[in-house]
């Protein structure tokens, strides 16, 4: 007996095809759908409550943006993550991130940087409580204000055409041990930089930041 996706029934609020990529994406992106885990189509229309061909559509659309892989003769898997995906993604986050939080730097107000920072200590109290996604989410916080505040639509664009896939790997490496305690860590230097108003050192924390996630 096949095991559960643990997919939710999806409603007619938009197109079928539509909620199927959207439920679908999001259990990828949760990591309720492992990397390599097999996709049945016939075992997802059945636990969405619909029929095979809005599903068959999500997952062509899926390995288009590159989440899902066909494998000739054999079937549909969830994408794995691979070690080349993450040194190309990450080496570009970098960049972009750095240059991000320098552009951001003059133009954070004290309240915009004092709410970062509640939400860095709510990080820490969520690490504490062994609420890892929470933690984690708190974290990427920080990230999606400095890629708001550098005011530069093109660069946004570029960092978040890219976050899905860093958003997979950004939940394996919590889950690693270790790895959120030195993020909260470098979140911190990061926003240091920022009430400094320092751009050279917001740019290398964060720079630093990436190339660590990396190394681990």
């Amino acid at each position: 007996m096949s095991t559960s996706y643990q997919l939710h029934k999806i409603g007619d609020s938009l197109s079928l095809k539509d909620k199927a990529y959207a439920t679908i994406k999001e259990a990828i992106l949760s990591l309720k759908l492992r990397p390599g885990t097999p996709l049945v189509e016939t075992q997802l229309a059945e636990e969405m409550g619909i029929s095979k061909t809005p599903v068959r559509a999500a997952l062509e659309e899926l390995e288009r943006e590159g989440f899902v892989t066909r494998i000739l003769f054999k079937g549909t898997y969830v994408t794995e993550v691979t070690v080349k995906d993450l040194v190309e993604i990450f080496q570009l986050r970098a960049v972009l991130e750095g240059l991000a939080a320098r552009l951001a730097t003059p133009l954070f107000s004290p309240q915009e940087l004092d709410q970062i920072a509640r939400n860095l200590t709510a990080s820490e109290a969520a690490l504490a409580e062994g609420n890892l996604v929470r933690c984690s989410k708190l974290g990427k916080s920080l990230h999606d204000a400095i890629i708001d505040k550098a005011d530069n639509r093109r660069l946004a664009l570029i960092i978040r055409n890219l976050d899905d896939h860093v958003q997979r790997f950004r939940m394996l490496s919590d889950q690693i041990g270790g790895r959120l305690n030195k993020s909260v860590k470098e979140h911190r230097r990061v926003l240091e930089a920022l009430r400094r108003r320092d751009p050279d050192g917001a740019e290398q924390a964060m720079r630093g930041h990436l190339h660590s996630v990396l190394q681990d």
